[in-house]
């Protein structure tokens, strides 16, 4: 079975599970752990912040950023399809009690006079204050452009919001946009990054920004019961794939875009590669059937929508596996087209 169904489905590497058996270990809530240590450090130099804090899931760590950056009854500005309010069960608004407020833009980036118009008027007494912006990159798989993303960013900040970065897959838009991690994350307060989707460790996410910030998201990771111990075993995994499969994201995108162009010429369907994702349309809720044909062909994907089926390249997919998985795709859009006659 080619399973497609995301980055996330890795297994460590033979190395990775090495450096997590050998890794130097001590309690973390003691400050202890000099493997976390040295993950923290070299995350936050990586994006240019002044500290780091590892974290469980990209979920917790932008959780802790809107924690730590807004008050009850203020107004958090994101995507309306935004992982931060859409995919983490409304925990923006469980557990930092804010207001969410949703633009809608093909780029991922607001609007300037949308901006501009929100930030009018935030002296009013009846209406709840903006304190934070929140961006991704990548925005489903596209590496978002950082000349749109930073002048959003200044225009928040000019306007005394504070900024966060969903960096989930920061990695990975980086090496689309041939830039370095740090540029990508320039002029947010707060940026997250995720370890077990394209770098392929186990687990783990973490939160990057100012010292202040990320001494009060120690404090709230604890109160979510995030305090671990001997994590070094985790962090060595994470810090192993920081150190050693930054540099191969781009063999993911090259077979992103072949298994893109293959399904589209073997299948007539459209599809179109995003970094190392590849995002196929169907008909009008065919989705779900064309996901479970090509399960039973040996290839596993999500129907993210009801004409939307999401394939996502990571390090454990190699050059044979995308031909195998274009020629089942392929196959199984041949049978369904065929009708229950022909099955």
């Amino acid at each position: 079975m080619i399973d497609l169904r995301s980055d996330t489905v890795t297994r460590p590497t033979p190395e990775m599970r090495r450096a997590m058996a050998e890794a130097e270990v001590g309690d973390d809530v003691f400050g202890e752990d000099p493997t976390l240590r040295t993950l923290e450090e070299e995350t936050a130099r990586l994006l240019g912040k002044e500290r780091a804090l590892f974290v469980p899931s990209g979920h917790m760590a932008n959780q802790l950023a809107v924690y730590c950056s807004a008050r009850s009854g203020e107004e958090v500005w994101a995507h309306a399809t935004s992982h931060v309010l859409g995919n983490e069960q409304g925990a923006s608004s469980v557990l930092a009690r804010v207001l969410p407020r949703t633009f809608d833009s093909p780029d991922a980036v607001p609007d300037d006079a949308l901006l501009e118009r929100w930030a009018t008027g935030t002296d009013d007494v009846h209406r709840a204050r903006p304190a934070l912006l929140c961006l991704e990159n990548t925005f489903t798989g596209r590496a978002v452009p950082l000349a749109g993303q930073r002048r959003a960013a200044a225009l928040a900040r000019a306007h005394g919001l504070r900024t966060h970065l969903d960096g989930a897959r920061l990695w990975n838009a980086a090496a689309a946009l041939g830039a370095a991690p740090a540029e990508v994350a320039e002029g947010f307060d707060t940026v997250s990054v995720c370890f077990s989707k394209g770098l392929g460790a186990p687990v783990g996410s973490a939160l990057a920004g100012d010292a202040d910030t990320i001494d009060r998201a120690r404090r709230a990771r604890k109160l979510l019961g995030g305090g671990m111990r001997q994590a070094g075993i985790i962090a060595a995994g994470a810090l192993y794939a920081l150190r050693h499969h930054l540099d191969r994201l781009t063999d993911d995108h090259a077979r992103a875009a072949r298994l893109a162009k293959g399904i589209t010429s073997t299948t007539g369907l459209s599809a179109e590669s995003r970094t190392n994702m590849v995002l196929l349309s169907t008909a009008p809720g065919k989705a779900p059937g064309h996901a479970s044909a090509f399960a039973d062909q040996g290839v596993r994907a999500f129907a993210i929508a009801p004409d939307l089926i999401r394939f996502v390249v990571h390090l454990e997919i190699g050059d044979a596996d995308i031909d195998t998985a274009i020629a089942g795709i392929g196959a199984a859009v041949m049978t369904r087209s065929q009708g229950p006659a022909a099955r």
